[in-house]
């Protein structure tokens, strides 16, 4: 059972996942018999492979990972790799691959089966100015032994495994919503295994400081003033500031004022409030102060920003 300081990781988890419009396509369920190899080159999106039956070889750049049957293998940045039955085969694009599986033509048939794949990618905003954001690995590997500690893990992997291999009505769509929740709870996996003593993953799990992330969340229109978030850590003033700097690399005033530009930049895009009423939701007193601040972070006044969603 996951204790309160846990609680308090995974809400701030939600928190940031939430800004950052995250989308799933699931591309296949497919056999690879041998031999067989496919490359998948840098991209825009958060490539993911299950492998569900047997095995096979994966590489991305100096690193090469022998994957089993269970294993999941995500890429938060599109880095380029590859995955084969061994490293001599012969390997074709990944779009290649994909499109003969999906014509009901693929390249890879035979009898020798060396294993069974899920692949597909996430997408979200990569850009999102947020420690969390750039905190993000190049390669997340969840192994068998991972599935069996984090029991929800496998419970949506096992869920996506038998509707991908479905052909009924809607089959698709809720592969594709299963994969946005495969995404996060392989990020949750990722934050659990994680034992940095810096950074902003250290951060939510150290107990005073992710109190005052939670806190800044929730009620980000507060006049935050450095004494009342050192009150919430149980800290003085002193070491509340260094210690959130220590571990996020941000002054805990920057840190608010990125999450009330995200909180403004979601309110831009969603909803019909004014540029004052949007200032004053994220806790600015004139309009004219948000203003500055806005554009200093987003090169765009706000009303600019909307106007360009809207365009786009």
């Amino acid at each position: 059972m996951l204790n309160s300081t846990n609680y308090d990781t995974m809400d701030i988890l939600s928190d940031i996942l939430s800004k950052v419009k995250l989308s799933s396509v699931v591309y296949f369920k497919s056999n690879f018999s041998e031999p067989w190899g496919m490359e998948i080159p840098k991209g825009p999106f958060a490539q993911f492979h299950i492998v569900t039956k047997g095995q096979c070889v994966l590489r991305a750049k100096d690193k090469s990972i022998q994957l089993f049957a269970g294993d999941i293998v995500v890429f938060p940045l599109g880095t380029s790799h590859w995955l084969a039955n061994n490293e001599k085969s012969k390997r074709h694009q990944g779009q290649n691959v994909v499109e003969s599986i999906l014509s009901g033509k693929p390249l890879f048939e035979g009898e020798l089966l060396s294993a069974t794949l899920i692949c597909g990618h996430f997408e979200f905003d990569r850009n999102l100015d947020h420690p969390f954001i750039k905190e993000l690995p190049s390669i997340i590997h969840i192994n068998d032994t991972d599935l069996k500690q984090f029991s929800w893990l496998k419970n949506i992997t096992d869920l996506i495994i038998e509707e991908a291999g479905k052909e009924q009505s809607g089959s698709g769509i809720i592969v594709n919503k299963l994969g946005e929740i495969l995404f996060v709870h392989t990020l949750r996996a990722f934050i659990e295994k994680n034992k940095s003593k810096t950074g902003f993953i250290a951060a939510i799990q150290d107990e005073r400081i992710s109190k005052v992330i939670k806190e800044i969340h929730y009620s980000v229109q507060k006049n935050w003033s450095l004494d009342k978030l050192a009150q919430i850590a149980g800290m003085s003033r002193t070491s509340f500031a260094n210690r959130f700097k220590s571990l996020t690399r941000e002054t805990p005033f920057n840190y608010i004022t990125q999450w009330r530009v995200l909180m403004a930049k979601e309110l831009l895009e969603e909803s019909s409030l004014s540029v004052g009423e949007i200032a004053e939701q994220v806790g600015y007193q004139s309009e004219a102060a948000f203003n500055r601040v806005f554009k200093k972070k987003v090169s765009q006044t706000p009303l600019k920003f909307r106007q360009s969603v809207l365009v786009s």
